[in-house]
């Protein structure tokens, strides 16, 4: 998973990057509120694609050998195309694409942000483009080991549980927490939570997540699961284990 994560985490951030410099670049030449390079989605949706595909493949082959190893028939092989569906049926959900695109819109609210400190502090023109040039390498690093680390563990997460499905066999699954100290407390609450396949697990949302009058709990099929709130997947380490009910 470590080197999964550091090998999109660098490809991510290599893209935040590079449409970071062409705004950068809009700006040094207009003057004005750059937009995103019109490539920028695209290219972000297929690193999604790829960081997935590997993530599904990786974990849901794992539960494959695990259960040719109960003496299932099991072929591996035969379980390459239900991967890749498997991955393109996760990266096309809605919060999926609502997810890149929110991280694409981040990546231009980035740059704004530095303009309009920079024109409060009344900048000029070029020296507002060093902001923005000094801020690029830190953010576009930092942002992308963190949807790495994200996306990547709820696309595995996903996998796993879908070849558990495609075994046959009869589940129930737990909620398993990483158990240190950097677990958050709802997380740690809901360690050993076991529900039938088709039940999500009940996860309490962080208090200074929730909305007035809102909800108290994200319902989640898996950890890391995109539907539910922020405060219950960014940066989640948590895993789904599944228990055959003999």
């Amino acid at each position: 998973m470590i080197l999964m994560e550091r090998r999109f985490g660098r490809l991510l951030a290599a893209e935040v990057a590079r449409a970071s410099r062409v705004m950068l670049q809009q700006y040094e030449a207009t003057g004005a509120a750059p937009s995103l390079p019109l490539d920028h989605v695209q290219i972000m949706a297929q690193i999604y694609q790829q960081m997935t595909l590997m993530a599904v493949e990786v974990f849901g082959e794992r539960i494959v050998d695990q259960g040719k190893s109960r003496g299932l028939l099991l072929e591996t092989k035969s379980f390459a195309d239900f991967f890749r569906r498997l991955a393109a049926d996760y990266v096309g959900r809605e919060a999926i694409r609502q997810r890149i695109t929110s991280v694409s819109e981040t990546t231009r609210a980035t740059i704004i942000n530095q303009i309009t400190r920079g024109q409060s502090e009344g900048l000029g023109t070029e020296s507002i483009a060093k902001l923005i040039s000094d801020a690029i390498f830190g953010v576009s690093r930092q942002r992308g080991a963190l949807i790495a680390r994200t996306e990547t563990h709820g696309a595995a997460n996903y996998g796993a549980d879908g070849a558990a499905r495609a075994t046959g066999l009869k589940l129930r699954k737990e909620w398993v927490s990483a158990g240190d100290g950097r677990t958050r407390d709802t997380h740690r609450l809901a360690n050993g939570q076991i529900v039938d396949m088709d039940q999500p697990f009940r996860i309490a949302i962080p208090l200074d997540q929730r909305a007035i009058g809102g909800d108290e709990f994200d319902l989640m099929m898996v950890p890391g699961d995109p539907a539910a709130s922020a405060g219950n997947v960014i940066n989640c380490r948590c895993a789904v284990s599944h228990i055959v009910d003999d």
